[in-house]
């Protein structure tokens, strides 16, 4: 088995695979002031101890985390993680004027996308950011598809909890469309602004990138608010949550002399 790690700046995300099955997926809270002995103890109660690791692979955008996870792993499950970094194969290529400045997840979530479903692709993530992400279909040199870069905007919940936080009188929400546009109450109006405004934000963003970039490819998103609002955004493809987490067993596959077949065109 596989334990593959996503260290998001909200939560971290872990899966366990058998083969090309993911078997489990779990989230910890993000937080820089645990140990990497408390992350121990996570982690070793979430795997048990019946379970045998062949390895496992850490992707983080948080660096202050980063080293305190990977000595958990080694503790909780005796063996060394591979930490993703940008000089990584991938089995794509990264076409970022400035490679280095990708976050790990990104490109995780990129690759995740062409392993499940081909490119062309665009890779909708909605996390703490909502990001875009467009990979291209190869070109003769590499062979490889190019990640060719995103778009980055705050997040739904981010956006809700910094109004919350700068005005004195408007209360935190739940992230769920509202039956109509103009709200009766407080909490019906700013559910209505943050949703209402994020899908038409969002629409707007692919249709432009698929103007721009001339794509015909399928629009594939990511993350718990994309279940969520999935009614909402017809435009969409697909919807896998999991999708960082393939992304990252293929990469350590890449490395390893065991990566996944593509999934068959559907």
């Amino acid at each position: 088995m596989i334990l593959v790690l996503d260290i998001g700046n909200t939560h971290i995300h872990l899966g366990l695979f058998t083969g090309g099955a993911l078997r489990g997926s779990w989230d910890l809270s993000t937080d820089t002031r645990r140990t990497a002995d408390e992350y121990s103890l996570q982690l070793a109660t979430i795997l048990g101890d019946e379970i045998s690791l062949i390895g496992a692979i850490v992707s983080s955008v948080v660096p202050r985390i980063s080293t305190n996870l990977a000595e958990a792993v080694q503790k909780a499950c005796h063996v060394e993680p591979m930490v993703v970094t940008s000089d990584v194969p991938m089995g794509i290529h990264n076409g970022y004027l400035h490679p280095e400045e990708v976050g790990m997840d990104r490109l995780a979530s990129a690759v995740g996308g062409n392993l499940l479903y081909g490119a062309p692709l665009l890779v909708l993530d909605f996390g703490t950011a909502i990001t875009l992400e467009y990979l291209a279909e190869p070109e003769s040199e590499s062979g490889l598809p190019i990640y060719r870069g995103g778009v980055i905007m705050p997040g739904i919940e981010l956006a809700a909890e910094a109004l919350a936080r700068g005005t004195a009188q408007l209360p935190p929400i739940d992230i769920s469309k509202p039956a109509e546009l103009i709200g009766r109450t407080t909490v019906e109006s700013i559910r209505s602004g943050l949703i209402n405004g994020y899908l038409g934000a969002i629409e707007s963003l692919v249709n432009r990138a698929k103007t721009e970039i001339g794509f015909t490819g399928k629009v594939v998103a990511t993350g718990g608010t994309a279940t969520r609002l999935r009614e909402h955004m017809p435009y969409i493809d697909a919807v896998e949550p999991d999708l960082t987490l393939y992304g990252l067993r293929q990469i350590y596959g890449i490395n390893h002399n065991c990566p996944l077949p593509p999934r068959s065109p559907e």
